[in-house]
Parts: C-alpha cells; sequence; structure tokens
C-alpha cells in the first residue's frame, strides 16, 4: 500500500514538475518529467489489478495508458515539427478507443438497467457539442480537417460511454471515471482552441491543458480501479 501511494505521490510531482517547465517554457524539465506521467500511472494501475489480470476492462485501460504516453512523447516535440501534431493525435486516438472498449465492456457485462432517457440525452448533448466546436474550427484546420473530425468523434465517444456506466456500475466508479472523462475532453478541446483559433498563443493555455489532463488520467484510472475491485 505504501508504494501504492508513493506511485501516486511522484505522478503528481512530475505534474507539477511538468507544469513549470511548460509555464517558464523551461525544455530539459519538461523532457524529464512529461513521458514519465504514464509510465508511473501505467506501474500504479497494473500493480492495483493484479488480481484481475485476465479482465478485457484492465487490459484496455492498461492500452490506453500506453498510447497516452505515445501521445505526450510526440506531443513533447511540436515546436519543432507540426508533424508531431498528427502523431500525438493518432496515438491519443488510439488511447481514446481502448477507453471506449473498456467502458462498453464494464456496460454490457452489467446485469444492471440502462438508463435509456439519460442515455439518450447524453448523446445529443456530445453531437451538439461536436458540431459546434467542429463548425467553430472548420475554417482553421485547413490540412488538418479529417484527422481533427475524427478524433472528435474519438473523444465524444469517450465522453458517452462514460456517461452510459450511469447506473450500470457503482456509483463511486461511475462518478470518477465520467469526472475524469469531462475532463480529458476539456483538455483536448483547450488544445484545439489554442492551436487552431488562437495559433498557440492562448494565455497560459499549456498549463490549463496539464492541469486538466493529469486529473483526467488520474480520475479515470481511479475510477477503473474500483470498478475491477467490485467485480
Amino acid at each position: 500500500m505504501l508504494r501504492l501511494t508513493a506511485l501516486i505521490i511522484v505522478y503528481f510531482l512530475l505534474a507539477i514538475a511538468e507544469i513549470i517547465g511548460t509555464h517558464i517554457e523551461y525544455l530539459p524539465l519538461i523532457f524529464a518529467s512529461k513521458p514519465l506521467l504514464m509510465v508511473t500511472l501505467f506501474v500504479w494501475f497494473y500493480l492495483q489489478t493484479k488480481e484481475s489480470a485476465n479482465n478485457k476492462f484492465r487490459k484496455y485501460l492498461l492500452l490506453s495508458i500506453v498510447f497516452a504516453f505515445g501521445g505526450d512523447t510526440f506531443l513533447m516535440f511540436l515546436p519543432f515539427n507540426e508533424i508531431f501534431f498528427l502523431l500525438g493525435l493518432g496515438s491519443f486516438l488510439i488511447g481514446q478507443l481502448f477507453y471506449v472498449f473498456a467502458f462498453v465492456n464494464s456496460i454490457m457485462t452489467s446485469k444492471r438497467l440502462f438508463n435509456k432517457p439519460m442515455g439518450a440525452m447524453l448523446l445529443i448533448i456530445f453531437l451538439s457539442y461536436y458540431a459546434l466546436l467542429m463548425y467553430s474550427l472548420f475554417p482553421y484546420l485547413e490540412d488538418f480537417l479529417v484527422p481533427v473530425l475524427v478524433y472528435g468523434v474519438a473523444v465524444c465517444a469517450m465522453g458517452v460511454s462514460a456517461g452510459w456506466r450511469l447506473n450500470k456500475v457503482s456509483k463511486q466508479s461511475f462518478t470518477l471515471v465520467f469526472v475524469g472523462a469531462m475532463l480529458f475532453v476539456l483538455s483536448d478541446t483547450i488544445i484545439a482552441v489554442n492551436q487552431f483559433l488562437y495559433k498557440g498563443n492562448l494565455l497560459n493555455a499549456q498549463v490549463f491543458i496539464m492541469i486538466t489532463y493529469v486529473l483526467a488520467q488520474y480520475l479515470i484510472a481511479k475510477g477503473s480501479v474500483k470498478y475491477l475491485k467490485e467485480v
């Protein structure tokens, strides 16, 4: 238990170091801390859920963290070449899909009733949000149009599938994962707005991106641990 707590402390210390490095634009600190974020979270989640080694949900979560590591690493090099934006986007896209697979798996394997009205309302909300955001970004996307449209679908699917876990899993697991998913959507929205609408000049954008992202990944992982211990 002590080492698991230590890993989470290290995770947030790395996050603070990365955020400071981003704020003062000190690349050595960013390069030393950012790649270790998902490595630390992966080890923590892996150790927390060893008794569920054969569970599909767990495998999907671990794969999502792996691809998030790839996305983090690629995006560190974005200031040097825009191709790293696409590579990072692609890696995070796969990670989002694994989150969707995991959440859908927890829905399908639960015998509890699905809240259809709430599920439909959530789908409408996310479709409206997606349409509004893509409409706002459309004039600025140019060569990135298709990748951003596809990634937007994946992120919204992740948010919807996280919301559809309502009543299908415990309240604690649902709340942690859903709040984490919403923070992930917020983080990705700030990235898109900063990258395309503000051309990278949105005030303190990178700081807010990392704060929401770090909290999102942790909350999703923590809520997933709760779920696996319940089943």
